[in-house]
């Protein structure tokens, strides 16, 4: 038996064998596959308007979303720009950006349920990677390896055995073949089949439709002169205005029609019907394939939302796990510290739905907390409250209702609180370091104040007003800010350690200047100046978009852009003040403890010191009192402290038990 499906025979089973071998019949030899992509290109997506149409909205939606790779910290996901990996997800060879690989294995994903794609290894690391067309690649089946490896037939002449390190394979579930997927296509060409043939019959009709829809005849048969008689007449009747009306021909004794039925004729149910089914199993809602009657701004929103929570975000979450599989062990990452993830926030059919649901997570924080005021348990109250909370030790007793209180202002969270017995030394950095906190956070609330009132400007006038958001303003701020503070602290720094190893003290200084201060100054800002701006672009957005929903006027806009950056000044000023002020005041340190080494040939430790409160990280406290070697990371892989948002750890140096000529060498206990 058999069956044509898009131009394709295929082979139907009957009962008479099994219809899975057992794979020891394959072993060795390439999995063969009764699918096209060729013919699905040109038999279904040139051919068909819903393939195209699904198939292309579904690709353009997988092309533009960036993949993100990100590093775990503590409880948060950091991003890694600077990351190998993650240049080659942005660029992953010389002719294609990230756009075009992702919408080209969309696309071989959908009609032919495989992509495949061939990496470049140089140096032991993947430096490129590059699609390869499905029909050209079959896996070799191996009872031992599952696939012992791909071939790879590169012209009619030439085939090359590629190992499986050298390729990243993403399928569809076939459940009659374990190494092959199934296309959506394939389940589709029936309907598409149909569809074709149901459009190439009704264009068939429309091109000979001139003819009349009835025609009378006379009883007898017509002299040569009443047929050329006849002949004019018919001719009169059908030019013209007169096409599609009834012929009369003399004395009438019989009509007969020569056209088809409406019956006949209607072809838009099923065609109607074709694209419902080729919808389906694409899994793209049928008004987004044709915008009729029956579209409306409501449901088409809908239906984007719906085909993005479907169909186009799980196809991402297979790409990026695919890419954690292949590209992970070439850099030793673990998928429990690192992960690649799409970038959604810039879709904005995702934003109604992601809006709603921060509605509905405030609102059952806030039940929570009416709840557990009360008195209710804390285990009781995220019970009924819907919050998704781990069972408490002791939770299930009732607690006392606190005495009622007086609202009082939102204020700045508290400087950096100390254990009890802290060194002396490390007491005075920090308490230096919240007097720079503070310079740091007016001018940074000054910076973010005048921002808003570029932007709130730009807005009401009309003007772009991403103009107003200049990383100019960023990179002069900070820069001074942390050669500033470097410049004083890494003095400060240089000359306790230099005390700390020589009873005189030395005679040397702190030079901020030193190779590699500068420069890590420099790539440390512009790496977080883009952060910050893009954050603000984002909210800034969100925003925008909020208020054009409510029918906010310009002016309104202009207002809640200008509010945002208010609230900014408070909050997220003294936010970037400390994370920036931390992160510097951890490379002051540094910087001068390194270069001590290099002018006295001294080997030093360090040593983390956690904060030691209760809003410390769990990894961080777990690391207090290690000590590394100067030049080797902590376990958190960082060289200091401060490197994460609102850290609030420290670093002390000291030489380590060595002894140097000429200099007294203290101990570390």
């Amino acid at each position: 038996m058999g069956a044509a499906i898009l131009g394709i025979d295929i082979k139907l089973r009957g009962n008479s064998g099994p219809a899975i071998h057992a794979s020891s019949t394959q072993d060795g030899r390439p999995v063969y596959a009764e699918w096209s992509a060729e013919k699905a290109v040109a038999e279904g997506l040139k051919v068909s308007p819903w393939v195209y149409s699904a198939v292309g909205k579904i690709a353009s939606g997988v092309a533009s979303v960036p993949l993100v790779l990100e590093r775990a910290a503590g409880d948060t996901w950091v991003p890694e720009p600077g990351h190998e990996l993650q240049r080659l997800l942005c660029r992953p060879n010389p002719f294609m950006a990230r756009q075009d690989m992702q919408e080209r294995w969309a696309h071989h994903m959908l009609l032919a349920g495989n992509a495949v794609w061939w990496l470049n290894i140089v140096g032991g690391q993947p430096v490129e990677m590059w699609p390869i067309l499905p029909d050209q690649v079959r896996p070799i089946a191996s009872r031992t390896e599952f696939v012992s490896g791909y071939k790879w037939q590169v012209t009619p002449t030439e085939a090359r055995i590629l190992p499986v390190e050298q390729v990243a394979h993403w399928m569809f579930v076939d459940p009659a073949n374990p190494r092959w997927g199934l296309a959506p296509l394939q389940a589709a060409a029936a309907a598409v089949d149909m569809d074709l043939a149901a459009a190439r019959w009704n264009r068939a009709v429309l091109m000979n439709d001139g003819k009349p829809p009835l025609a009378v005849f006379l009883d007898a048969a017509l002299s040569a002169d009443r047929m050329k008689q006849a002949r004019d007449l018919i001719r009169e009747q059908v030019d013209g205005g007169n096409i599609r009306k009834t012929l009369v021909l003399g004395g009438a004794s019989k009509a007969q029609p020569l056209s088809l039925s409406a019956t006949d004729l209607d072809f838009l149910n099923g065609r109607r019907f074709s694209r419902e089914e080729i919808a389906a199993v694409f899994g793209v809602p049928p008004i987004l394939l044709s915008f009729g009657e029956a579209a409306t701004f409501s449901n088409l929103d809908a239906a984007k939302a719906i085909l993005w929570e479907d169909r186009i975000v799980p196809l991402l979450d297979d790409l990026c796990q695919g890419l954690e599989g292949t590209f992970f062990p070439y850099w030793g990452l673990t998928s429990d510290g690192w992960r690649i993830r799409p970038d959604l926030s810039g879709v904005r059919a995702l934003q109604a739905n992601i809006k709603t649901e921060a509605e509905v997570g405030k609102l059952r924080a806030e039940t929570f907390k009416v709840l557990t005021d009360g008195g209710v348990p804390p285990n009781m109250a995220a019970a009924a409250a819907g919050v998704p909370l781990e069972k408490i030790p002791g939770g299930d007793e009732p607690r006392a209702a606190p005495a009622p209180t007086f609202t009082q202002a939102k204020s700045r969270p508290p400087p950096m609180q100390r254990k009890a017995a802290e060194d002396g030394d490390v007491a005075e950095r920090l308490s230096r370091m919240d007097a720079w906190i503070e310079e740091a956070r007016k001018k940074v609330a000054e910076l973010l104040l005048e921002q808003g009132s570029a932007v709130a400007s730009a807005y009401a006038a009309g003007d772009p007003w991403e103009e107003a958001l200049t990383l100019d303003d960023w990179q002069a701020l900070l820069e001074a800010v942390h050669t500033a503070v470097i410049e004083a602290e890494g003095s400060l720094a240089y000359t306790a350690l230099l005390k700390n190893i020589a009873s005189t003290g030395g005679g040397g200084t702190f030079d901020v200047l030193a190779d590699g201060v500068v420069e890590w100054v420099k790539a440390h800002v512009g790496e977080n100046i883009r952060y910050i701006d893009e954050t603000t672009r984002e909210v800034l957005r969100r925003e925008i978009a909020a208020g054009v929903e409510a029918g906010e006027s310009a002016r309104d806009i202009a207002k809640r852009l200008r509010g945002v950056h208010e609230d900014w000044a408070g909050w997220r000023a003294e936010r970037i003040a400390r994370t920036e002020l931390a992160v510097s005041f951890g490379h002051a340190h540094l910087a001068s403890a390194q270069q001590i080494t290099e002018e006295y040939g001294v080997d030093m430790v360090k040593t983390w010191v956690a904060t030691g409160d209760s809003r410390t990280r769990d990894a961080h406290a777990a690391m207090d009192g290690e000590t590394v070697p100067l030049s080797e990371p902590f376990s958190n892989g960082e060289m200091t402290s401060g490197t994460e948002v609102n850290c609030r750890c420290a670093v002390v140096f000291a030489p380590a038990q060595k002894s140097l000529s000429g200099v007294k060498v203290a101990k570390i206990n």
